[in-house]
């Protein structure tokens, strides 16, 4: 048997959308509400109630407002912690856990906090530090999860006939193309450029790396496809490729899409693994450019792009999502931060975008990072080795709930020089561990 019967005083489009969340998609259950005291009372299969107050000596949680109010106004969070999981609505003593984790749940994965003014960081993105998960101390776990493994506990350890289904783990690298060559097919005048700075520098080392490429002597070091699809392919891997196309900017600074050899590149990355658009920033400014940027993907690809990463992790709520929508895109892979590793939004289960100004489910799913490359190296300034430790750390939380484990890289980390130092060498050992990790056991 795998289905619940829950009892509620009401009913609203939040409380099913983390419903199926919970019990079904994290879970394997289905459910089935009432709102009749008397039918719930005389069920002797598996059950429980969300309500304001018990109908009996069933499995109890207290429900708190959120799910079940139309207007959006900002929350007053206090923290709370039961055993290994934390949330934000404290409840009375009788219900079966301290805290409504249904609302806690809904809170972090739809970003609810993200809909009221923020104080942004220097890029108009919200600041990590500034979430509640980071505030409540668990923004590196991915505490949906957790909560749909609780409940699971909870369950069977009343109804043992109850079979619920536990997902099973898997590692999916993604990559961000923002600069598919270091030194070629940039122009006489940027190389020019890059020639003068690098010797007002110093760095001569630089000025003959260089000419050695432009020479066809060397490797242009950001050539690095070949490598990454075979590690992938070694461990049997699925990979994403997300490639920025949009025109140049001074935050967008990739290849021009009309440069012969980048288009090849692209095509020949499309036929062998999955591949998305990587909206810029300027294409925030208008649907129009986003829709333009997606088809010189499809035109290149010949296939039909319906997967996004926004540009330097910029999104904002619900705006970004509804312009999405509106050009096509169903899957989104920008959930995450850029200067801090972790669960932006509690979980590490795709799922579908809920906007809270409608109240209503979308069909965009989306896909959350745990981790990103740069923010080792740019923002932690974390050697390869213990950036390899922290990513131990996340995988094992994500292998814990049997989440999917999505690592953000890029193709320009892996020069082995510099500040990436030794992350071929992490690339390396992520995969063959997670791949381990994912064989039957």
């Amino acid at each position: 048997m795998n289905k619940v019967l829950v009892f509620t005083d009401q009913t609203s489009s939040r409380l099913t959308y983390v419903f199926d969340l919970l019990l079904t998609d994290l879970s394997g259950l289905s459910y089935e509400l009432t709102s009749d005291k008397d039918f719930f009372s005389a069920c002797t299969d598996p059950k429980f109630s969300y309500s304001t107050e018990p109908i009996g000596d069933e499995i109890f949680f207290e429900a708190e407002k959120l799910l079940f109010e139309t207007e959006n106004k900002p929350q007053p969070i206090n923290f709370c912690e039961y055993e290994k999981i934390r949330g934000f609505y404290p409840v009375s003593n009788r219900s079966r856990i301290p805290f409504d984790f249904f609302a806690s749940a809904f809170f972090m994965v739809t970003r609810y906090e993200e809909y009221f003014p923020f104080h942004k960081d220097k890029y108009d993105r919200f600041r990590p530090t500034h979430s509640m998960n980071a505030k409540g101390g668990h923004l590196e776990k991915p505490m949906v999860n957790y909560y749909s493994l609780e409940l699971r506990k909870i369950l069977t350890e009343r109804f043992p006939s109850l079979v619920s289904t536990k997902k099973v783990f898997e590692y999916i690298p993604t990559f961000d193309i923002d600069m598919a060559y270091s030194y070629l097919h940039k122009g006489i005048i940027k190389n020019m450029v890059g020639y003068v700075r690098s010797f007002v520098l110093s760095d001569f080392d630089e000025m003959k790396e260089r000419f050695r490429v432009h020479m066809g002597k060397q490797k242009d070091p950001f050539d690095t496809f070949d490598y990454l699809l075979e590690i992938c392919n070694r461990n049997s891997l699925k990979s994403i490729f997300f490639f920025l196309l949009g025109d140049e900017s001074r935050l967008d600074k990739n290849i021009s899409f009309r440069v012969l050899e980048f288009r090849q590149l692209i095509k020949s990355i499309s036929e062998k693994t999955e591949t998305g658009i990587h909206l810029s920033i300027k294409s925030h400014k208008s649907s129009g450019r986003s829709e333009m940027e997606k088809r010189r993907l499809e035109k290149i690809t010949d296939l039909k792009i319906f997967r996004n990463r926004f540009h330097y992790l910029f999104s904002h709520f619900p705006h970004s999502y509804q312009r999405l929508l509106k050009i096509g895109i169903t899957e989104d892979y920008t959930m995450g931060y850029a200067s801090r590793n972790g669960f932006r939004a509690g979980i590490c289960t795709p799922y579908y975008f809920f906007n809270i100004r409608s109240n209503e489910q979308t069909n965009l799913k989306i896909f959350p990072f745990a981790f990103m490359d740069s923010t080792f190296a740019h923002y932690q300034k974390l050697d390869s080795e213990h950036a390899l430790n922290e990513i131990r750390h996340l995988m094992r939380y994500v292998y814990e709930t049997g989440g999917t484990f999505y690592g953000l890289w890029h193709n320009s980390s892996f020069t082995n020089t510099k500040e990436w130092k030794g992350y071929r060498e992490v690339f390396e050992a992520v995969a063959e561990e997670a791949a381990a990790l994912m064989q039957p056991k």
